[in-house]
């Protein structure tokens, strides 16, 4: 059973692997006699691996295709659609906006419908909007745009979570106040979600401005929206953040807990034992709960893991057979699988079965003095978890929290044995006696307020957590088999081997540039400019991307994340090429997350000057604007332009320049300005890119960071016409990802890596389009 769901799983992790999806039809032609062939002899041959992994890619492919199916064209982003559907799952509420999803009942254009349109979708309502509340219908006028996310080297993948969640268009609420509510549709499932909704809302009533309110609410019902961002940050940084995600573990106490006491009540009334024993009826009880709490967290993926294994596990003790502890993880793998392949994108999937596999490994045939059992077993599990999830840590986070293990023998028992039962006895006894239950939650928060600040303190160690990138995908099974050996029970030879192979995770990551090469890299960042210059020993940052909000820029979730994945621990040089926050909004988490040496600005004691120059490693660094006297024009035309040059080739970085400030620049710098690559001024906007600039610098390669679907329309199809009938390759952050371009000394061809286009996935956005095409046909002039 467990060589079989593993196959089935390599199945479907093939699939994910694939650029684009093959054809369903022949596909099934020619793997179902197959499949029937290789069941029939599976008793007489090594054929039983092969029919699970084979159906493991099958069942992928079937329902990726039928996924896939549902699209929402993308020229029709800028138009606006009538859509009736159902609320989903529990929306989020915040300050300004309302984010939910729908389950789309139909969609028009003008009055017409929409065929394959997407069944489900992602939406925010901004401004004055309505209390939402699961299993409402309503009709909206909204703006849609096919799934689409930032991608980037090391950067989380959107598209990929939106898939895994069956979401093919996010968009945006219009004409909010014309929005119709058309009545209610409640299945069970809306039921139980409204159910949620309004314990989080009593739960949050009874502890007002308490910051420990959001970690309650996700400890209980799997809402992690309201935890602070300090709190977030101390789970993450001393590794106890499973206790939030992981919420598996806390189902498998309440569980315990419910057994235990069952089974002892039950044995002590003989009517009842008589009939059906105290095991049994404690197991059905403990089933019933730990599936009550389940429900009450939203049956998130670690839940239905957690919930699938008891309900194995607490059958064989109702049906008096006895399960091989193994044999029911992997049973558990399997339903998961079939119920929703695309688990596999999550997180939590990864993190919830490897919790429970070390933790197996590490206790099963392990023979301990019956005194000292429980206390070995428990720092054997702890030793086992901070090991074991360490290069999944790293390879999903980009951080390892080395305090982990000491932080987790506090905190589990302190979270699982105190905190859990009060919270969710508190939650059930609001609706029923809110003064009592207030009371327990007053008394869970100050549990709460107990642990904080010994993780707190616990994370400011030294060497507590790691920011580390992973350095290539090969080290991360290496890691997980060194692991296994150092956990390996004490007859196995030579455990320390194990170490060695679990070393690379501390190697630092990336392939720096050689001594007279540079890489300059364009990073995906919507519509903003974050641009990276790396040589063979130092690093410039050039623009931090933006801000949206107090949650959320680019500095924080693109730039740090990509910079982590090179390895790169320092910044040498930081410059802000003006002030718009597009251009700056990332900049206070890029400056928490790593040391800057200097910092450049366009304007203050520290700004950017034309004539500025230094020399890094065998290439040439020279600002050509703004001049040294006072500025003219408006302040996108005091934005810095910097130029670099190597032996490769030769670049140069424009903001936001417009017109008049191009002109200043050209008459400035004559002969000054030819160059190989240009930064595309102010993200293809008509008010830059004149002619004259174009003309003097008379770049082969030209990069735009736009955002996908933006509201100005960058870049402009003028724009877009002046490059392209000069015979430039043009390349756009929102059709191509991150953009990286390598020059070489030793090679006169510039090397252009597309993250969209060479790092392809399926269900990722992949446009055809004027820019992406006319640059195809160039592509073997520049060496791309």
């Amino acid at each position: 059973m467990a060589t079989g769901s593993l196959a089935f799983l390599l199945g479907i992790l093939c699939l994910g692997l694939l650029p684009s999806l093959p054809s369903v039809t022949i596909f099934t032609l020619i793997t179902v006699p197959l499949l029937l062939v290789a069941w029939v002899l599976r008793r007489h041959c090594p054929c039983a691996l092969l029919f699970w992994f084979v159906f493991g890619f099958g069942w992928a492919l079937l329902r990726a295709d039928w996924a896939l199916a549902q699209t929402w064209p993308a020229q029709d982003m800028h138009r606006d659609a009538v859509l009736t559907g159902v609320v989903i799952g529990v929306p989020e509420r915040r300050d300004v906006s309302t984010r939910f999803e729908l389950a789309v009942e139909s969609i028009s254009l003008n009055g017409h419908p929409v065929a394959h349109a997407p069944h489900h979708v992602r939406l925010s309502w901004y401004g004055h909007r309505p209390d939402l509340r699961p299993g409402e219908r309503w009709r909206l006028t909204v703006r849609l745009k096919p799934a689409h996310g930032y991608l980037n080297p090391g950067g989380f993948d959107y598209e990929g979570w939106l898939f895994s969640r069956g979401i093919r268009a996010t968009g945006y609420v219009r004409h909010g106040r014309m929005a119709l509510r058309l009545g209610e549709r409640l299945g069970p499932f809306e039921r139980i979600d409204r159910w949620r909704q309004s314990l989080d809302r009593d739960l949050r009533a009874a502890l007002p401005n308490d910051p420990n309110a959001g970690v309650i609410s996700a400890l209980v019902l799997g809402l992690r929206g309201g935890i602070p961002e300090d709190r977030w940050r101390v789970l993450l940084e001393t590794g106890t953040n499973h206790l939030i995600a992981i919420s598996g573990l806390h189902i498998g106490l309440i569980a315990g807990l419910i057994f235990a006491v069952m089974r002892r009540l039950w044995s002590a009334i003989p009517p009842f034992a008589l009939r059906l024993s105290a095991p049994q009826a404690a197991a059905a009880l403990a089933l019933a709960a730990a599936g009550g709490y389940a429900l009450m967290a939203g049956l998130s993926i670690p839940t239905q893991r957690a919930l699938i294994m008891l309900a194995v596990a607490l059958g064989g003790v109702m049906l008096k057979r006895r399960l091989r502890p193994a044999h029911t993880l992997a049973l558990a793998l399997m339903v998961v699988l079939l119920l929703d392949p695309f688990a596999v994108y999550n997180a939590g999937f990864w993190l919830s079965f490897t919790a429970v596999a070390f933790i197996l490994y590490a206790l099963i045939g392990r023979e301990r003095p019956a005194r000292a059992a429980a206390w070995i077993n428990w720092l054997r599990v702890q030793w086992a978890l901070g090991l074991g999830l360490l290069p999944l840590s790293i390879a999903l986070f980009q951080r390892t929290a080395l305090i982990a293990p000491l932080a987790n023998l506090i905190a589990v028992p302190w979270v699982g044995l105190l905190v859990v039962p009060l919270a969710l006895s508190g939650t059930l006894v609001l609706s029923l006696w809110p003064a009592g239950g207030a009371f327990i939650l007053h008394l869970t928060a100050k549990l709460l307020a107990i642990l904080w600040p010994i993780l707190d303190w616990l994370s400011t160690l030294p060497g507590a957590h790691a920011r580390l990138g992973l350095a290539s995908p090969w080290i991360l099974p290496v890691a997980l088999a060194g692991a296994l050996v150092v956990l390996a029970p004490r007859a196995w030879p030579a455990r320390w081997v194990g170490l060695l192979l679990v070393a690379p995770l501390f190697v630092p990551s990336g392939d720096p540039p050689k001594q007279g090469d540079w890489r300059l890299t364009v990073l995906d960042v919507g519509q903003g400019l974050a641009v990276t210059v790396q040589t063979a020993r130092h690093v410039l940052v050039f623009d931090a991307g933006p801000r949206y909000g107090p949650n959320f820029d680019a500095g924080e979730a693109v730039l740090v994340p990509y910079l982590r994945t090179l390895g790169i621990s320092h910044v040498d040089r930081l410059v802000i090429s003006h002030p718009d926050m597009d251009h700056r909004g990332g900049v206070t988490s890029l400056l928490a997350a790593l040391p800057v040496s200097e910092r450049i600005d366009a304007k203050g004691a520290h700004a950017c000057r034309a004539g500025q120059t230094w020399h890094w490693d065998g290439i040439d660094f020279r600002f050509l604007h703004p001049g040294q006297g006072p500025s003219r024009g408006g302040r996108n035309d005091r934005s810095c332009v910097l130029r670099i040059d190597g032996a490769g080739g030769s670049a140069i970085l424009i903001a936001d320049i417009e017109k008049g400030g191009e002109r200043r620049l050209v008459k400035r710098w004559p002969e000054g300005l030819r160059a190989d690559l240009m930064l595309v001024p102010h993200h293809g906007s008509l008010s830059s890119s004149s002619p004259r600039l174009i003309d003097a610098i008379k770049p082969r390669i030209a990069l735009i960071s736009s955002g996908f679907g933006n509201r100005y329309g960058f870049p402009r199809e003028a724009v877009v016409e002046r490059y392209r009938a000069r015979g430039i390759a043009l390349y756009d952050t929102a059709r191509s990802g991150a953009i990286r371009v390598d020059f070489k000394r030793e090679d006169s061809a510039i090397q252009v890596d597309r993250f969209r286009r060479n790092h392809a996935r399926f269900w990722q956005y992949q446009p055809a389009n004027r820019i992406s095409d006319f640059s195809a046909r160039l592509s073997s002039e520049i060496g791309d």
